[in-house]
């Protein structure tokens, strides 16, 4: 049971998406003063991204107030996992039907229910956090304009190159395994017939990699038919991760490419070789797509969650290879388990102590259970087209291998 006890400190929050947004509306509820920095100077874009969770931590999110209960969603019951060939060339093979069962949202739809929990006098946009100095009371926080505040705490929500993550740990080093993760969506209006997709989510198997279809709610929220999207994203190997990474305007980025910056020769090439790794229905879904965008795959496990009175949560922390789905959900999980750890302590050293132990471990394993479905489906995916339904199960259970209530909610989600 909460005890209530460190309920005033002054809090900040260092990022604006998911994982900050929960920071702040569960601390905020437990007492506390927060300020939530957002560098960017308005409020995040929905791409039509998908997520997809288990209906129970949706249950879960509801209960706690943080998403209502109207949030639309798809129910999956499966992974269709298939394999193009040259006698099934329009649907591929199909190899398994793996049991799942997850809701699949639209990210915009989870993000907008968290914001609109979130006071406007809480989240500030377009103040980005240059520098975080533990001071003898608490930690300072310097602004790019030039400001700095204190405060009791800070938690750093700002993803995969989280200042607080490298001023906790200056010599950690993201890993790159050398694939990238190519992703866009296209209404389900736009589609020849877009009845095939409603089976669950569909996974594509290739020599280098897979490629994930589902359907997710369009970015008004609306279940329609004809408001739909389908959501897709192919794993591609990308060796000069570095000149890939250049847009159409010639700057070079380090994570990503957006919507509208990928070279449009790049784009066409990507198009080009997705037709010959996916069977035509869904490579004619990728060559209608328009501004399709890349995310570069990392991967780095962290000695600990906090040091002093910095914390990290969500991809701050550990971070995990996206194949596992539950990017949101963890961070989630960090920002509700540090306010019921404040909440069930006597001191803030205590409390912050027990949150950290917990959120490595379990932080650390999504990196390695993220590893394993990396060499499982991409470094050393075999022909499914080749297997039975007994056999892929089998290569399935001896690829992953990682044992955890958390991770075995996720196991189909790959």
């Amino acid at each position: 049971m909460e005890q209530a006890v460190l309920t005033s400190l002054k809090v900040a929050v260092v990022g604006g998406s998911i994982t900050g947004c929960t920071a702040a509306i569960e601390l905020a509820r437990l007492g506390c003063v927060v300020t939530l920095f957002e560098r960017s100077g308005e409020e995040l874009k929905d791409r039509g991204a998908g997520i997809g969770v288990p209906p129970s931590v949706m249950a879960a999110y509801i209960g706690r107030g943080l998403i209502g209960a109207d949030v639309p969603y798809f129910d999956a019951e499966h992974f269709v996992r298939r394999w193009r060939t040259a006698a099934a060339p329009e649907f591929g093979v199909l190899a398994w039907e793996q049991p799942a069962n997850i809701a699949l949202l639209n990210w915009g739809g989870l993000y907008q229910n968290l914001r609109a929990r979130v006071p406007d006098g809480v989240y500030h946009t377009g103040q980005r956090v240059v520098a975080l100095h533990q001071a003898a009371q608490g930690v300072d926080v310097a602004l790019a304009n030039g400001e700095v505040q204190n405060f009791d705490l800070v938690v750093c929500a700002d993803g995969y190159a989280s200042l607080g993550r490298r001023t906790l740990f200056p010599t950690l080093e993201l890993n790159y395994p050398g694939y990238v993760l190519w992703r866009g969506s296209l209404p389900a209006s736009a589609m020849v017939a877009a009845a095939p997709m409603a089976s669950g989510v569909h996974a594509l198997g290739y020599p280098d990699g897979h490629g994930i279809f589902y359907l997710v709610p369009g970015t008004d929220a609306s279940t329609g038919r004809d408001q739909r999207l389908v959501n897709w994203g192919m794993y591609v190997p990308v060796p000069d991760l570095a000149a890939f990474m250049v847009d159409r305007d010639g700057r070079a980025h380090e994570g990503s490419l957006p919507p509208g910056a990928m070279p449009l020769a790049t784009e066409a090439k990507l198009k080009s070789d997705a037709r010959h790794r996916l069977p035509d229905f869904y490579a004619d879904i990728v060559a209608a797509s328009h501004d399709t965008y890349v995310y570069a795959i990392y991967d780095c496990e962290v000695p600990a969650y906090r040091a002093g009175r910095i914390c990290l949560a969500g991809d701050a922390g550990a971070f995990a290879r996206p194949h596992s789905g539950a990017g949101a959900l963890k961070g989630v999980s960090d920002a509700v388990a540090l306010r019921t750890a404040l909440a069930s302590h006597p001191d803030l050293e205590t409390a912050l102590t027990t949150w950290d132990r917990e959120q490595t471990a379990s932080g650390n394993q999504m990196v390695r259970f993220g590893n394993q479905l990396g060499r499982a489906l991409v470094l050393e995916i075999p022909d499914w087209s080749a297997m039975s339904v007994a056999e892929m199960a089998r290569w399935f259970t001896a690829s992953v291998t990682i044992e955890a209530e958390l991770f075995d909610a996720w196991k189909p989600a790959s």
